[in-house]
């Protein structure tokens, strides 16, 4: 569980590349590492105007699955029914039998989870990553 938390706190450098992060809950391991690209953030600003609920469960970390955590330069300003902030990292959670939601975090570092309605192939595409061949 440590390295879910670990996973799961903003890291913040400077004039460095930015990297996308595949992280697989189970066995607790980032799977891959990418550089983060400008159709990846354009995924994740469609991600975000496409939220439709607050997640309700109580632990948004699945037992099993894989969370992408992208973070945002420039960071994403938003402002819908759902969120009005300014979020700069977003971790994409895709449970293993459940449909994806999302965590955005603030400049606070203030997590917030959310349920979106789009399709996720695109950025799976942009990464390289087929979490049914895991």
């Amino acid at each position: 569980m440590s390295v879910i938390i670990i996973f799961l706190t903003p890291i913040y450098t400077t004039a460095e590349p930015l990297n996308v992060e595949i992280f697989d809950v189970k066995s607790e391991q980032v799977l891959k590492t990418v550089p983060k690209t400008q159709a990846m953030q354009n995924e994740i600003k469609h991600f975000v105007d496409h939220i439709n609920d607050r997640y309700q469960g109580i632990n948004p970390v699945p037992k099993s699955g894989y969370m992408i955590k992208i973070p945002l330069d420039p960071h994403l300003k938003v402002d819908n029914e759902w969120l009005t902030s300014e979020i700069d990292i977003v971790i994409i959670i895709i449970p293993e039998d459940e449909k994806p939601y999302l965590i955005t975090f603030d400049q606070e570092d203030r997590p917030r989870v959310f349920l979106f309605e789009a399709n996720i192939d695109d950025l799976l595409n942009e990464i390289n990553f087929k979490p049914c061949d895991q």
